[in-house]
């Protein structure tokens, strides 16, 4: 492992970066004159920049974990071998996991709160002006 000091930070230069907007960087073996590492970004132009450079003025450098190789991708794609090891539930199991116990009650009349007219006796007070009687 190929590390390099910066302003208290331990890099270790056998992984790639991204700094805060998302471009990636990376170590490509080369030193400058100084002793700094010189990182690349493969989607910029190819000369290369001192760590301590990308790092003021594209920092901090978040690095990235190693990606899965395709031997790692196979068992976590083999689907015979998930339902196998019982990670995969049958269709009627799930079938009654997602059915519902108990089916919801109806709301009947007297679930619903009483008209405010008939609470606050509004409606006798319109039937007065209307010149009805209650």
């Amino acid at each position: 492992m190929t590390t390099y000091l910066h302003d208290g930070v331990v890099f270790d230069l056998t992984r790639s970066f991204v700094d805060v907007i998302g471009v990636e960087w990376e170590w490509r073996g080369q030193w400058n004159e100084a002793g700094e590492p010189l990182l690349v970004s493969p989607g910029l132009s190819e000369s290369p920049v001192p760590l301590p450079d990308v790092y003021r003025d594209h920092g901090p450098l978040i690095p990235i974990s190693p990606r899965p190789s395709a031997a790692q991708y196979r068992p976590a794609v083999d689907y015979a071998a998930t339902v196998a090891a019982g990670y995969v539930e049958s269709p009627a199991a799930f079938g009654v996991r997602i059915t519902p116990a108990a089916v919801a009650p109806a709301l009947t009349a007297h679930h619903v709160n009483p008209s405010p007219m008939e609470q606050t006796g509004f409606r006798r007070f319109l039937n007065t002006l209307a010149g009805r009687t209650p």
